[in-house]
C-alpha cells in the first residue's frame, strides 16, 4: 500500500530531477535516421539528435520504492536547458499539488504542500543532507529520454532494431525501456524503469505525454 510522508514527498520530487497511456502530441522529430544504417548507427544518431533537444515537458506518472517502502505519484516535469526546470508533484488519485520544485540557476527550491522550503545549489547534496540518500539525479535528464549521461562511461547497452536502448547499464544503474510512444528512432520512451540492486533503489516512469522542442 503506498503512502505519502515528508521526506516521501521530498524524495519523489528530487529523485525526478536534475536538472522523471496514450500520446496527445507526438515529439517534434523531423531528422530521419539513414535508410539502411544498422542500429549500431541509428544509436549514434539518435544521441546526437537529442542531445539537441532543450526543451521538453513530461506529463506522467512514478513509482517508487526503496528498501521497504514504496510511493507513487503524478508528475508534471518541464525543463530548459540544462540548467532550469519546474516540476509539479501531484497526488495521483485526485491531481491535487503535493509539491513543486524548481531550478533557476545555481538555486534549486522545494516547496512542499504545508508550505515548508528547501533550498540548495545542488539538488543531489539536497537529497543527501535531508535523507542520507545518493541518487544520480544530473543523469536523470538524459536517461529519461533514453540516452546516456555524456561524460560517463557506458557499462553496456542493448539495442532494439531502430537503435533504441532496450537497456541501458551507466553508472552502476539499470535502465529498463519497455516501451516507446512512436515507432522511429527518435522517439521517446513510454515505460522506464531505473534500478539499483546493491540499494534496493527501484523506480517506475509511465509517460503520458511528452512536448518537445529542438
Amino acid at each position: 500500500m503506498f503512502s505519502m510522508t515528508r521526506n516521501g514527498i521530498l524524495l519523489l520530487c528530487l529523485l525526478s530531477t536534475a536538472g522523471c497511456a496514450t500520446q496527445s502530441r507526438a515529439p517534434a522529430t523531423p531528422a530521419r535516421p539513414v535508410a539502411g544504417a544498422t542500429p549500431e548507427q541509428q544509436w549514434g544518431q539518435r544521441q546526437q539528435r537529442l542531445a539537441a533537444m532543450r526543451q521538453w515537458t513530461l506529463d506522467g506518472r512514478v513509482g517508487l520504492s526503496i528498501r521497504q517502502q514504496s510511493w507513487s505519484f503524478g508528475m508534471n516535469w518541464e525543463q530548459q536547458g540544462n540548467g532550469e526546470y519546474r516540476m509539479d508533484i501531484n497526488n495521483p488519485l485526485t491531481g491535487a499539488l503535493m509539491a513543486h520544485i524548481q531550478q533557476q540557476g545555481s538555486k534549486v527550491t522545494l516547496k512542499a504542500a504545508d508550505g515548508k522550503l528547501y533550498q540548495d545549489s545542488d539538488a543531489e547534496r539536497l537529497l543527501q543532507r535531508q535523507l542520507k540518500l545518493r541518487f544520480p539525479l544530473k543523469n536523470m535528464r538524459y536517461w529519461v529520454r533514453a540516452v546516456p549521461e555524456p561524460g560517463k562511461a557506458v557499462t553496456s547497452v542493448r539495442l532494439d532494431n531502430l537503435g533504441r536502448p532496450e537497456q541501458l547499464v551507466q553508472d552502476g544503474w539499470v535502465i529498463s525501456y519497455s516501451a516507446y510512444k512512436g515507432d522511429d528512432t527518435f522517439a521517446l520512451p513510454g515505460r522506464i524503469q531505473l534500478e539499483r540492486a546493491a540499494e534496493q533503489v527501484k523506480a517506475r516512469v509511465v509517460a503520458k505525454e511528452w512536448k518537445t522542442s529542438f
